[in-house]
């Protein structure tokens, strides 16, 4: 798996950085995720490789502006390049979003030639699961925001193993659907009556990976719960530690509050986003971006700053 980031701005964006979108990309699969889709995030998309006929899913954290107003152009563009054929989309989110969706696509008689499908989260529930399949969860987690917001995390159901095909080689095992087996840990009996056991020829075992991806919030012990041991915690950071108690007056939190969650919740690689532009390079402030990643890395050292068009290999 693999985490793009297409924008990495807060409220609104600048000359360096788009707002809040990111793309996961199933590698070998050739499929894409999106988590929100603010302004502008198709035209992100075309400076990268990936492609929208690809796109499977949308999983939006709030109906803020800068997560959500990309959302209705992605979904008519997409609708023009691929016509009828292109598989159906489906969109989670917060209440309402299915409302903002179908009018706004409405009023401006947009015409989608392929199926959406649109799943709310109870707004009832705190925490839960949204969707499934045999190799993914998709769970989600109410955080703390001026609005109803949601984190999200992808958790890999199955452990993983490395297939030792130069073994497999040395011992004349002929390639192909045979070792499509093997790597399954299944056992093979060739023509010539040659047995091996597919067990003995797996090694590296690695727990399956888990992807959290966190909206708009200040501290909150929901979020460290659902963030528990993940391999990736991206969380937003709109402050700096200086600014905490702005920071606390509009729901969102600072550096040193994503590095704590990051810390207790003792996962192994920390990704910091949706920065205010008033910490770009020109502004009167005394602390800039660089100064924003000293001060998460004096919490979890294991924080790197995103960048839009970085990319994280899980």
């Amino acid at each position: 798996m693999k985490v793009i980031f297409l924008g990495t701005s807060s409220g609104m964006p600048t000359l360096k950085r788009n707002v809040s979108s990111i793309a996961l990309v199933f590698i070998q699969k050739n499929k894409l995720w999106l988590w929100d889709c603010g302004e502008s995030t198709q035209q992100q998309i075309q400076k990268t490789s990936l492609k929208l006929s690809k796109l499977e899913k949308i999983f939006i954290s709030h109906l803020h502006g800068d997560h959500v107003f990309g959302l209705p152009g992605l979904l008519a563009s997409r609708g023009l390049r691929g016509g009828k054929n292109q598989q159906k989309v489906q969109i989670f989110g917060p209440e309402d979003l299915d409302i903002y969706l179908k009018e706004t696509l409405s009023i401006t008689k947009t015409y989608i030639p392929y199926d959406i499908e649109i799943k709310i989260i109870p707004p009832n529930l705190s925490a839960g699961i949204i969707w499934e399949d045999e190799e993914y969860t998709v769970r989600y987690t109410e955080v703390n925001h001026n609005i109803k917001t949601y984190a999200y995390s992808v958790e890999e159901k199955k452990d993983r193993s490395h297939f030792l095909i130069d073994k497999a080689r040395r011992l004349n095992i002929p390639p192909g659907p045979i070792y499509r087996t093997l790597k399954e840990g299944k056992t093979v009996e060739l023509p010539n009556g040659r047995i091996f056991q597919g067990e003995n020829f797996l090694n590296k075992i690695e727990k399956g990976r888990k992807i959290v991806f966190c909206g708009d919030t200040t501290y909150c012990e929901n979020l460290l719960q659902l963030a528990k041991g993940a391999d990736l915690l991206i969380h937003e950071t709109t402050f700096s530690q200086q600014e905490e108690d702005l920071a606390k007056r509009n729901f969102h939190s600072t550096t040193t509050m994503a590095a704590r969650v990051a810390k207790e919740a003792q996962v192994k690689q920390l990704i910091l986003t949706h920065i205010s532009p008033r910490y770009s390079s020109n502004n009167k402030l005394t602390i800039t971006e660089s100064g924003l990643l000293v001060e998460a890395q004096s919490v979890f050292p294991d924080t790197i700053l995103a960048e839009d068009f970085m990319e994280y290999e899980i």
